[in-house]
């Protein structure tokens, strides 16, 4: 209840500055300043104007400035109490003797990470009055790379800015503020700096690969910063695709440890290790053969490109690699090979020293998916291609679902009639009449000037079918054609209504 009261009275104070100029206000103690500071209601200038209007009554003690900056006083704030309480004058109070020089480590607690540039900030002052043109140093500065301790002077706020260089390695350090001639200030205030290790920059990994599962595994995984500094206490998480991932924090060393079982490692396939922001780093696992099942499949660029038309020739090389977890090709081995709705050449083949394999793929004639398997002892492979239609073969015209392409259609004299143009590739598929459809809204003026008693109602071309709306003028027999190079014709008998 005592903080409402105290907050509301302050609040009134910046909100009414007539009954203020009639009435001065009651000077703040320490208690009221750290309730408005922690006060989330009050912004950091709202609790600076307050305290230029109430003022402040007691004068700071080195322990009382630490403890406004822990509550989150800013420059201002502190800046402000310290020009009240040097304005501030005790009626009762005897004449005091001048105030000595006072120096404040605003930032007494720096905490960095390694290899980032920082600051440390020192206001000073007399009785409260900000100081200017003061000499400051942090002695013992030098020990982070400087040439000599880093000094400078105050500015008109009585503040001063030492800029700190990047530190590459974690340690800590801790610099006492003199004065010139390395005179010390009450309180012998002093800033602690400390550097700590940056985010991850770099995962290791040993061993590189696994060769023998049956008496399991030890998986010893170091994390650092870009700076080679261990990080500790990061998570490491492991996935063999057997079970749930596994996650351990590192020590203080930056390392993880993974006692793996022979149940838990996939044969032939690999383990995945992760760390935040860093990219996975995998080690393969042999297979009873000792092939690698991360190294061992098809080779880019037909891998990326994963697209062909029915009944052609994949366009970019298809390759196949077999790879031991030792690095080398596995000599003498067979390699099979199939497919689904397509054909590879050779169907089989013997492992060289480069353990490279070409392939020649012809897609088959349905849409959808092709497959290519390859199999070499105990691992199999497998790619898959996204199979489009090929070019224009032939056009279909369709009328109320049926196809009347080359066939006669009855229709009665002024009755508007809807014809459905589609086109067809090689092998029937349905594939795309954009070409038709660009040319008919290029020339569809020609298109209605040629035919005299058949009258083009409207012309509708999309990516896959034309509709054309057209309408008989009298009685009698019509031949209409579409297309160019490849048409598509249909007889038309208009008949009395």
């Amino acid at each position: 209840m005592r903080t409402q009261l105290v907050a509301l009275g302050l609040f009134a104070v910046v909100a009414a500055p007539a009954k203020i100029r009639a009435q001065a206000p009651r000077p703040l103690d320490k208690v009221e300043v750290i309730r408005l500071l922690t006060n989330p209601l009050f912004a950091q200038s709202e609790v600076a104007e307050v305290v230029r209007r109430s003022c402040v009554g007691f004068r700071p003690t080195e322990r009382d400035w630490a403890d406004l900056r822990n509550a989150g006083a800013s420059g201002e704030v502190i800046a402000t109490v310290a020009a009240c309480t040097a304005r501030r004058v005790p009626t009762a109070a005897p004449a005091a003797a001048p105030a000595v020089l006072t120096a404040v480590a605003v930032t007494s607690d720096i905490v960095t990470s390694a290899g980032s540039p920082s600051s440390a900030r020192v206001f000073v002052h007399r009785g409260g009055v900000p100081q200017r043109r003061v000499p400051v140093t942090l002695r013992g500065s030098a020990a982070i790379g400087l040439q000599r301790d880093a000094t400078a002077s105050t500015d008109d706020s009585g503040m001063v800015i030492f800029p700190l260089p990047p530190v590459s390695r974690p340690s800590t350090y801790r610099f006492e503020v003199v004065g010139a001639s390395g005179a010390t200030f009450p309180g012998r205030p002093a800033v602690t700096f400390a550097v700590r290790a940056g985010d991850p920059g770099r995962l290791r990994v040993a061993p590189d690969y696994i060769a023998g599962v049956e008496s399991g595994a030890t998986i010893v995984a170091t994390v650092t910063d870009s700076l080679g500094n261990p990080l500790s206490r990061e998570p490491v998480e492991l996935s063999s695709g057997v079970g749930v991932p596994v996650s351990i924090a590192t020590d203080s060393a930056g390392r993880a440890s993974f006692v793996l079982p022979s149940g838990s490692l996939p044969r032939g396939g690999a383990l995945q290790l992760r760390v935040r922001k860093l990219a996975a780093v995998e080690v393969p696992v042999a297979d009873v053969a000792g092939l690698s099942g991360a190294l061992t499949g098809f080779l880019a660029p037909a891998v990326a490109n994963r697209r062909g038309r029915v009944g052609s020739a994949l366009e970019d090389p298809l390759a196949f690699r077999a790879w031991t977890v030792q690095g080398s090709a596995p000599v003498g081995h067979v390699v099979r090979f199939r497919a689904v709705n397509a054909r590879v050449r050779p169907d089989s083949a013997v492992v060289d020293s480069t353990g490279r394999i070409p392939l020649e793929v012809v897609f088959g004639s349905r849409l959808g998916e092709a497959l290519v398997f390859a199999t070499i002892d105990s691992v199999e492979k497998l790619v898959t291609y996204q199979i489009d239609p090929g070019p224009i073969s032939t056009l279909v015209m369709e009328h109320d679902g049926r196809v009347v392409t080359g066939q006669s259609l009855m229709v009665r004299v002024a009755a508007p009639f809807v014809l459905k143009v589609t086109a067809r590739d090689l092998f029937g598929n349905e594939t795309s009449i954009d070409a038709l459809a660009q040319m008919l809204r290029t020339n569809r003026v020609q298109l209605a000037a040629r035919y005299r008693y058949l009258e083009i109602v409207s012309l509708d071309p999309g990516e896959s079918a034309v509709l054309i709306t057209l309408k008989a003028q009298r009685i009698g027999t019509f031949d209409f054609t579409i297309g160019s190079g490849i048409t598509a014709s249909v007889r038309v008998d208009a008949v009395a209504r």
